[in-house]
């Protein structure tokens, strides 16, 4: 029996560079929760750009990949970056004349201007701020860095650094977050915080930073807009987000 569910947003709940779910879904997603079964975020997102639905409430969230994890208002888990290895990647990344966006609870902010990296900022309708205050914020406690690189180059962003990976789900830039994190790393604090298993868990992915999650839960769903990778290893590839694809999985195992 299915417990609880956790969705990522661009590309699944979202289709890509929209702000609202089809009407469907949401209703869908509400008849969920009248099941009494937990529906939760699961974002590369930062906490303050993850968007507000209309007519339905998400039960918790799994902001920068997994590496921060609360409900509407207890905090499950944290796990912020190594502060040497950031400085480290920061440097890798000027050698490549590349930008990288630092990302903590409350802000981001960039080194310099980077017109790609705005690109992928974009599909989530958000853009990129250079900060003059770049190096006194890298400081603070940073939970995920966007930098504009693509995946050829991952093993020179990445040099002299250990606690650090990539996830990707553009070609064109990435995420990085700790090598210890991940969204399946954030699913398992969540099944410990309910007492739920993974087998009650279902997930829903399109790219391939949704690979570690739909591969850690029990059913693992993949967009039929998602890439080939994420098809891959999905226990099932429903239809594609502007199809409603979620609410014909939903409807697949009859959860609804």
């Amino acid at each position: 029996m299915i417990k609880i569910l956790f969705f990522d947003i661009d590309g699944t709940l979202l289709e890509l560079g929209k702000k609202e779910m089809h009407q469907e879904l949401v209703d869908a997603l509400n008849l969920v929760k009248e099941k009494g079964i937990k529906i939760f975020l699961a974002t590369g997102r930062p906490p303050f750009v993850i968007p507000k639905f209309h007519e339905i409430e998400f039960d918790g969230i799994l902001a920068f990949n997994g590496s921060y994890c609360y409900t509407n208002n207890e905090l499950i888990y944290k796990n912020p970056m190594d502060k040497k290895d950031i400085k480290m990647f920061v440097d890798n990344a000027k050698k490549l004349n590349k930008a990288v966006t630092l990302a903590g609870i409350n802000k981001m902010g960039c080194n310099f201007d980077d017109e790609i990296l705005e690109e992928y900022f974009m599909i989530a309708n958000q853009h990129v701020h250079v900060i003059d205050e770049f190096n006194e914020f890298m400081k603070e406690e940073i939970y995920q860095m966007m930098v504009a690189t693509t995946q050829d180059r991952d093993e020179l962003i990445l040099k002299n650094t250990t606690t650090l990976k990539v996830a990707r789900w553009w070609d064109k830039a990435c995420d990085i977050i700790p090598c210890n994190g991940g969204k399946d790393v954030a699913i398992q604090k969540v099944l410990d915080f309910y007492n739920f298993n993974k087998d009650e868990a279902m997930a829903f992915g399109d790219g391939g930073n949704d690979i570690s999650m739909l591969k850690y839960v029990g059913t693992g769903v993949a967009m039929g807009n998602a890439k080939d990778s994420v098809k891959a290893i999905a226990d099932y590839i429903t239809d594609s987000v502007h199809e409603d694809g979620i609410v014909s999985a939903l409807k697949h195992f009859e959860v609804i």
